[in-house]
């Protein structure tokens, strides 16, 4: 187990986190590493001290604290934490000076070089065998992600096949089906002409699609975003400049829109016939234009002194340019004479006259009157033809049970936006203009970037320290986003698991009835092409409705398939890092093998040659390898033997795998050499154990500050642990 988050249960305000398997915690005060020290093991040992926490277990995250949310992690009682007592009996024990990582004894003789060469070619061998090992777990790692991939790209292959609407529209087909066949007297049931051995596999076949969804079911576990949700929100109103829309508004009129956008589409199928629902609507509405300007021309029109006025002068106009023609230069008056014409036409069209006799007789265009009264009587037939081509396609939709169900959704939407923005005309327009004053901030920034982190955290997320409030907010969109589409396919599930089991009911049922009074007869006699038509159109829901069905149970086979392919590939990635740096630490060891040989192999020429000459002295020994002591590399065998010992005992007492160990500022009393060289070899052991390490000064933390491997972390802890 990992420990992910402490706070305090009275001030959730005073929190500690530890993103790293190797955390530094920098800055917290004597008093509250003593509270950290004396909590950690009572929490651990499923005791209240006042403390709760988040862990993580089986790659999950979990609350952890008091009452019903206490649990023991520990099998037996042992020291959690590790203060510096046990490390300063250790320096008095080896003095600086005496305790050497490597110490040339009296007389180095060939066995000891011998025994060094084969340290050295062990240690080749772990590099080899570990590069071996690094190279064939990223091939794996490739391997695991091309894998994720793939099942992206089938999993949206396979969603392209799933029809929500398929149990309601085969619902609807079945009701139907039923009212003619009380309609036109048939037996009940007599439309799904089902025999006994058909109804016995139709059970069979809903118990298997019964399993499998029950199956699906259980493989997804959705996630509780509420707490991202609300620190994303929070998130909002700290960054909003002015009026933020609302997020509820806008997936209104996002899924508003798509169902308009497949009612339309749904029109067009059904209205290919006729060229198209748009085509029936343009021809219908210039039908009834056409008609209504038809109309207008044989209402009387009224005359006002102005258009009487207009006439005379149009008229005089006239006269004056027929005048002109009929002169010496007549020729170039003929245009000005049609232009006149052609104004006075106007105001005589406009009063209802064919000419100005006319006029003057009162006669009004009896012509005219004809070709209108012709024209309105063609505008009238064509009005209703294209009225019955209309009326035949909303019989067809007024049959079709999937715009039913379009409708029944559209208008569940359409009550959510108006108690949203009011009885509107345009509701998707008003949804995303709707704008809220966010009101005061409810927190600073840091402490908004700090509560998303959290929540985040919360739900299994790793957070790097250096993630900024952009970086988390990107991070909490994707995950929503990923969280919401297995939401999505959980509750789908359900519904056609609850339809699927009262189909199942329904199956039973009929069988009984089958099996007490027989099956029915084959339809005949009166209403037999429609009852034949409605179980035609029975059968073909069935089938779409058990294609929905299959393509449902796939797309949640393949997402809980792909889930657990993604959890592989982070885990080898995770895998390859550690295999990097334990190859690394190998490498290192190998270095270290090669100088103990050299410098034991000098040292036995020396002794070769001292006992040549006949002196054998130890002085004389080690005069001449104490260049090669100089750089050999120094390891504190009885301070790691301290460390060892106290993480045998955590491996061993956890109910859970180890527990974390804490060390309380142990290296205080060391050099700075060696508590680099502890600090280091604490690293390499993190990859297998969680480490705390509590600085009580800045030694440690610049020694993790420094370091470049993922896994240090420096932090610093909030309230009481700030």
């Amino acid at each position: 187990m990992r420990l992910l988050e402490l706070r305090l249960i009275e001030d959730h305000h005073s929190a500690v986190r530890f993103p790293g398997n190797f955390t530094v915690v920098a800055g917290m005060s004597a008093e509250a590493r003593a509270w950290f020290a004396h909590a950690v093991p009572l929490l651990l040992a499923g005791v209240e001290c006042g403390a709760a926490a988040y862990v993580e277990l089986d790659g999950s995250s979990r609350e952890i604290g008091p009452g019903a949310l206490a649990q023991r992690f520990l099998a037996r009682e042992v020291p959690v934490v590790l203060d510096a007592a046990p490390f300063r009996h250790a320096i008095a024990a080896n003095p600086i000076g005496t305790d050497q990582s490597f110490e040339l004894p009296a007389t180095v003789t060939a066995e000891h070089v011998a025994q060094a060469e084969a340290a050295h070619a062990s240690t080749l061998e772990s590099v080899e065998v570990l590069a071996r090992s690094v190279e064939l777990t990223r091939a794996e790692h490739r391997g695991a992600v091309d894998a994720v991939a793939g099942f992206v790209d089938l999993v949206a292959e396979a969603r392209r096949a799933v029809d929500p609407l398929a149990t309601v529209v085969r619902d609807r087909s079945v009701e139907i089906a039923a009212r003619l066949e009380v309609e036109t007297g048939a037996l009940p049931g007599v439309c799904r002409g089902e025999t006994e051995e058909a109804a016995k596999e139709r059970i069979v076949r809903l118990e298997a699609a019964l399993f499998e969804l029950d199956s699906a079911l259980h493989a997804l576990i959705p996630v509780d975003t509420t707490a991202v949700d609300n620190a994303l929100d929070i998130v909002r109103i700290i960054t909003a400049s002015g009026p933020i829309e609302v997020p509820e508004a806008i997936r209104l009129a996002d899924e508003y829109h798509s169902l308009r956008s497949q009612i339309a589409a749904l029109e067009e199928r059904v209205a290919a016939d006729e060229g198209g629902m748009v085509s029936v609507n343009d021809r219908l509405d210039h039908a009834r234009a056409r008609f209504a300007a038809a109309e207008a021309k044989l209402l009387p029109t009224a005359t006002n002194a102005e258009d009487i006025e207009a006439l005379e002068r149009a008229h005089d106009s006239v006269l004056e340019a027929e005048r002109r023609v009929s002169g010496l230069f007549g020729s170039r008056s003929k245009k000005v004479l049609d232009d006149a014409l052609a104004v006075e036409q106007e105001v005589l069209d406009r009063l209802g006259y064919p000419t100005w006799s006319s006029f003057i007789m009162g006669a009004r265009m009896l012509d005219s009157t004809a070709e209108n009264k012709r024209q309105l009587e063609q505008a009238r037939r064509d009005l209703e033809e294209i009225e019955r081509v209309w009326a035949r396609v909303m019989a067809k939709l007024g049959e079709n049970a999937e715009f039913f169900a379009y409708l029944d959704r559209l208008e569940r939407l359409q009550e959510a936006a108006h108690a949203i923005v009011g009885d509107v005309d345009d509701v998707e327009a008003a949804l995303r203009a709707l704008r809220v004053d966010p009101g005061p901030a409810p927190m600073t920034a840091a402490e908004a970037r700090d509560n998303l982190a959290s929540s985040l955290l919360a739900v299994g997320f790793g957070i790097e320290d250096h993630a900024t409030l952009a970086d988390l907010q990107d991070a909490a969109h994707a995950w929503l986003d990923e969280v919401r589409q297995i939401v999505w396919l959980h509750a789908q599930l359900e519904a056609d698991a609850k339809h699927c089991a009262h189909e199942l009911d329904e199956a039973r049922e009929t069988l009984e009835r089958i099996q007490l009074v027989g099956a029915v007869d084959e339809i005949d006699g009166f209403g037999a092409d429609r009852l034949h038509a409605a179980r035609a159109e029975a059968i073909r829901a069935e089938e779409r409705m058990w294609r929905h069905r299959d393509a449902l149970i796939r797309v949640a086979q393949l997402v809980a398939e792909s889930e657990r392919v993604m959890e592989l590939e982070a885990h080898l990635a995770d895998e390859v890092a550690q295999r990097e740096e334990m190859l690394g630490i190998n490498r290192e060891l190998a270095e270290a093998a090669a100088a103990r040989l050299a410098l034991l192999d000098a040292a036995h020429r020396a002794t070769v040659e001292a006992e040549r000459d006949g002196a054998v002295e130890r002085d004389g020994v080690a005069d001449v390898a104490d260049d090669a002591v100089d750089d050999a590399p120094t390891r504190v065998d009885a301070l790691t033997a301290v460390l060892e010992e106290r993480i045998t005992e955590l491996r061993a007492a956890g109910t859970d795998g180890s527990v974390p160990l804490v060390l309380d500022d142990a290296f205080a009393d060391l050099q700075p050499t060696e508590r680099a060289e502890l600090l280091g070899w604490l690293e390499g052991y993190s990859l297998f154990l969680q480490v705390i390490y509590l600085a009580g000064g800045p030694d440690a933390v610049a020694w993790a500050e420094g370091r470049t491997t993922a896994r240090t972390r420096v932090v610093r802890g909030d309230g009481f642990f700030g």
